[in-house]
């Protein structure tokens, strides 16, 4: 990939020359990029020349755009996510290396990113969460400790519908279990915990529970008696209650029929916490974007998410997910020759809401390991300070198209970056770029003029494009 930036400002007003800038990632310590400009500084018609020189490049895109702004990229395919839309993804289909992929490791990224958007979800309901994820699973024949269990087919919720109508238990098994099928597996659990539903096991056990009550009350009114008589009627009561306990225990017994009855009631034995649990769900299910309905991207290689009509915090849920299947795809395609060429580029739009301090967090993951397998990471923000240092200090060119003054301070100290360099930058006029190249321990800040009809520099800068 080779784009073309515009003209070395100081070639040009002092030696008067034009001399071309360009942005070359393979020529970089890394594919990654930071494109940082407040509002009104041209960051959306920078980030849409940047991703067409991808495209041009042949590199597969990924655009995350929360303004839905983005879609103008020549043989772009665009996807709006909402309830209405019902395009999405299914969060339950797993990662099938035996080494970074399984039952375990999906079910622990989907409740740490609950948890990281979540605030209420208590160390029951986490638990809760993961005897329903890993349950659900087990019912599709998907064992965490059996790699070859893993691989299943994709299905869409018109099959999954159709199947169920029909009733075809047997061929469910060969897709992935999704978000239905983990809701519809909480109610039942749900039914049995409130109602006793159709597990006479479970309904006896509870009945037996009550008589072992009752009966431990009586032993203990029992050794308070005062009197005989007293003492000869509760023991009356205690024999009747001993032989009902023995009758509810038969019947458990009798009305066994997986053999995780018992299982089950330690599992969800609350129904307050599975009722906050299954909340959780219903607040990703009313998202729509975990809906076992792929967006119709077909072979397009430059594929625009349109993320406006989601939550914040869905945002960042959906973005997450599709980052964790990004990585493992690019990691399934081994690493590249040299290192540091681009297969493939994410653009997160108003990246910085995206990233955290936890440093196993996907997108820390990707700014730190993601090089070496051809993934590029383009973060566009009005707000560099706002990054972590694990992004910072690991992107190979980041380029400043005008920011606030009140983030200068901490521009300076973050990026390494003087007064100057931010007062001499110009929005739609001059960007201030670095690229980290190797054998380079803190390479000087470039001022480029960009292509723009509306003044002379820029006119001359858009000749060479």
């Amino acid at each position: 990939m080779r784009h073309y930036l515009g003209l070395s400002e100081y070639h040009f007003r002092q030696k008067k020359q034009n001399l071309p800038q360009f942005y070359e990632p393979g020529r970089l310590i890394n594919g990654h990029l930071l494109l940082a400009g407040m509002s009104g500084t041209g960051k959306s018609w920078q980030s849409m020349r940047w991703m067409e020189s991808a495209a041009q490049a042949g590199l597969e895109l990924d655009v995350f755009d929360v303004h839905d702004e983005l879609d103008g990229i020549a043989g772009a395919t665009a996807c709006r996510y909402s309830q209405a839309t019902g395009y999405g993804f299914n969060p339950l289909e797993l990662d099938t290396d035996p080494h970074t992929g399984g039952v375990n490791r999906q079910v622990d990224y989907l409740l740490n990113l609950l948890k990281s958007v979540t605030r209420q979800l208590g160390s029951k309901q986490e638990a809760c969460l993961r005897h329903l994820l890993q349950d659900t699973y087990a019912m599709s024949g998907i064992w965490p400790d059996n790699a070859n269990s893993w691989q299943r087919d994709r299905i869409n919720e018109t099959q999954r519908r159709q199947m169920v109508e029909a009733r075809q238990w047997s061929q469910l098994r060969q897709f992935y279990p999704t978000l239905d099928d983990l809701m519809s597996f909480g109610r039942r659990k749900l039914q049995v915990l409130v109602i006793g539903g159709d597990n006479k096991s479970v309904s006896a056990l509870d009945q037996l529970q009550k008589a072992f009550r009752r009966l431990s009350g009586l032993q203990g009114r029992f050794a308070r008696g005062g009197s005989d008589d007293e003492r000869e009627k509760l023991q009356k009561q205690i024999e009747g209650a001993k032989t009902q306990c023995v009758g509810q225990y038969t019947e458990f017994v009798e009305n066994m029929q997986s053999g995780r009855e018992l299982d089950d009631v330690l599992k969800y034995d609350s129904v307050d916490v599975l009722t906050s649990a299954m909340q959780r769900l219903e607040l990703l299910n009313a998202a729509g974007i975990f809906r076992a309905n792929p967006p119709p991207f077909g072979d397009s290689k430059v594929r625009v998410h349109q993320l406006k009509s989601l939550t914040a915090e869905q945002q960042v849920m959906f973005v997450k997910l599709r980052l964790q299947a990004i990585f493992d795809r690019c990691k399934r395609a081994g690493a590249t020759r040299s290192g540091t060429e681009l297969r493939q580029v994410v653009f997160l739009d108003e990246g910085h809401k995206y990233f955290s301090k936890e440093p196993d967090d996907i997108i820390n993951v990707i700014a730190k390991e993601a090089r070496k397998f051809g993934l590029g990471l383009w973060c566009a923000s009005q707000s560099p300070t706002e990054f972590p240092e694990a992004f910072l200090t690991n992107v190979g060119a980041t380029a400043l198209l005008g920011i606030h003054s009140r983030y200068w301070p901490d521009a300076q100290r973050m990026l390494r970056c003087s007064e100057d360099t931010l007062h001499y930058t110009k929005p739609k006029e001059v960007i201030t770029v670095k690229f980290q190249r190797e054998g380079q321990a803190d390479p000087p800040w470039q001022n480029i003029i960009v292509p723009n009809p509306g003044n002379p520099a820029g006119v001359a800068a858009a000749g060479f494009r």
